[in-house]
C-alpha cells in the first residue's frame, strides 16, 4: 500500500514546498505578493513583487526600489570610502564635511570619479578684506633687516603686508578662517583654482630721480607656498613712476592659481620710490584704496 501512495505524497509535497516559495507572508496571513512583511500596527509594510520590485510603505512600486509612501518616506544613505570606479557608475555616497560650507552634500560616481551635487550650487570660498594699519614684516633683508614695521613700507626690502581688517571670510555662506588676518595669509582648504587680487596705495609725497636711476617703482607681489612652507611660485606686477614730483604711488596684482589643499596665498610688496631710505613710505587709509579679495572658482 505505501508503494501505490509515496509518488503522490512527493507531488504534494513539491507543490507545498513551490507554493511556499512563490507567495511569503510575515505578519499576515495571506499575499499575493512574493514577500510581503507588515509590522505589528499594520500600517507599514515592505514587499517585493514577483517582477523583483521592492516597495517600502508602497503596495505597489514602480521601480526596483519604491519609498514613496504618504510621509516620513526619506531614504538614508551613508559615506563609503570606495573609489568610483570601485563603486561604480550610478553609486551616490553621503560626505559629512563640514568644511565645505554647506555642511554635507551628495556625490555620485560616473564610474570614474565622485562628482558633488551641491544644493545651493558649487562651494565656494570668498574672502574680502581691507588694510586700515601701517604694519608690514619684512621677509627679505633690504635697507631695513627682517622683522616687523607699522610705519608703512620699508624701501628696497620685501614686506608682507600685515595687519589686515577682515571682512568676509565665507565658505558657502558659512563662517570660516581660511583667512588670517594678523599675517595676511590665506590658506587652501581644499584643492583648486583660485582668483586673487589686492590693491595697495602709498600717501602723496615726493618721488625723485637721478641721472642714475631714471625711475622709480613699485611691486605688488602674490607669493605661494606649500604646506610645508616652501616657496611654490610668485607672480608680480610692477608698476614705475616718474620722478621729480608729488604723487599718490599705488599697485595692484591679480592673480588665477592652482592651489592644493594645505597651499597657502599671501600678498607682498617691494618698493623703490627714492626719498630718504631711512625713512617709510606710509600708506593711504583712506577707505578703498588698499584691498583684498580671494575667490574660489
Amino acid at each position: 500500500m505505501s508503494k501505490f501512495f509515496s509518488p503522490y505524497i512527493v507531488i504534494i509535497s513539491l507543490l507545498f514546498c513551490n507554493n511556499i516559495a512563490a507567495q511569503t507572508g510575515v505578519g499576515t496571513g495571506s499575499t499575493s505578493n512574493a514577500l510581503e512583511i507588515v509590522t505589528p500596527s499594520g500600517n507599514e509594510k515592505t514587499i517585493v513583487t514577483s517582477k523583483g520590485k521592492v516597495g517600502i510603505g508602497v503596495s505597489e512600486p514602480k521601480l526596483k526600489l519604491d519609498i514613496r509612501s504618504a510621509k516620513n518616506s526619506a531614504l538614508a544613505i551613508g559615506m563609503t570610502e570606495q573609489s568610483a570606479q570601485d563603486a561604480g557608475a550610478g553609486a551616490i555616497r553621503y560626505v559629512p564635511s563640514p568644511a565645505i560650507g554647506v555642511k554635507g552634500y551628495i556625490e555620485y560616481s560616473d564610474g570614474n570619479k565622485w562628482i558633488g551635487y551641491h544644493p545651493y550650487g558649487k562651494p565656494r570660498l570668498v574672502v574680502v578684506a581691507e588694510k586700515k594699519s601701517q604694519d608690514v614684516y619684512v621677509y627679505e633683508p633690504g635697507a631695513k633687516p627682517v622683522g616687523a614695521y607699522n610705519s608703512g613700507i620699508p624701501a628696497r626690502s620685501s614686506s608682507y603686508l600685515t595687519n589686515w581688517t577682515e571682512i568676509l571670510d565665507s565658505d558657502s555662506g558659512t563662517d570660516t578662517d581660511n583667512f588670517d588676518a594678523s599675517n595676511g595669509q590665506f590658506k587652501a582648504p581644499r584643492e583648486g583654482i583660485y582668483w586673487a587680487i589686492f590693491s595697495i596705495a602709498l600717501q602723496s609725497g615726493l618721488i625723485t630721480a637721478n641721472e642714475s636711476f631714471d625711475s622709480n617703482q613699485i611691486e605688488a607681489i602674490w607669493e605661494v607656498r606649500d604646506s610645508s612652507g616652501q616657496l611654490k611660485s610668485k607672480v608680480k606686477s610692477a608698476k614705475a613712476f616718474p620722478g621729480n614730483g608729488i604723487a599718490e604711488a599705488g599697485a595692484s596684482c591679480m592673480v588665477g592659481v592652482h592651489l592644493k589643499k594645505g597651499d597657502s596665498l599671501r600678498p607682498a610688496v617691494w618698493i623703490d620710490l627714492l626719498w630718504d631710505h631711512s625713512r617709510f613710505k606710509p600708506f593711504n587709509t583712506n577707505a578703498g584704496y588698499n584691498v583684498l579679495t580671494i575667490v574660489e572658482q
